[in-house]
């Protein structure tokens, strides 16, 4: 993942099915590469292929940080919706 890291495009971040959260205790985040240039609908594929969950659905992303979480918007690069390397993330059904 280090040398995955040395490229400006480049970012993780750490996704969390909510249906995995148990009394409002995360017990199942995994880290995820992903790039500055990828869409937000591209995230959240790679999400939904990760936890293998139905896609017949409709879900969302909720960026999570210390000032409280907010809906990341559709459709725009991961660079232009404000993420940043190592942000938390958490899947929803909208």
């Amino acid at each position: 993942m280090a040398n995955y890291l040395k490229d400006e495009n480049h970012l993780i971040v750490w996704p969390v099915l909510k249906e995995t959260y148990y009394n409002d205790l995360c017990i199942c985040n995994i880290v995820m590469p992903a790039r500055y240039d990828m869409t937000t609908n591209e995230l959240l594929d790679a999400c939904l292929d990760t936890y293998q969950v139905d896609k017949e659905k409709s879900y969302e992303l909720l960026l999570n940080r210390a000032d409280g979480d907010t809906v990341v918007p559709m459709n725009i690069s991961l660079k232009e919706a404000g993420l940043r390397n190592g942000d938390y993330l958490t899947v929803v059904t909208a």
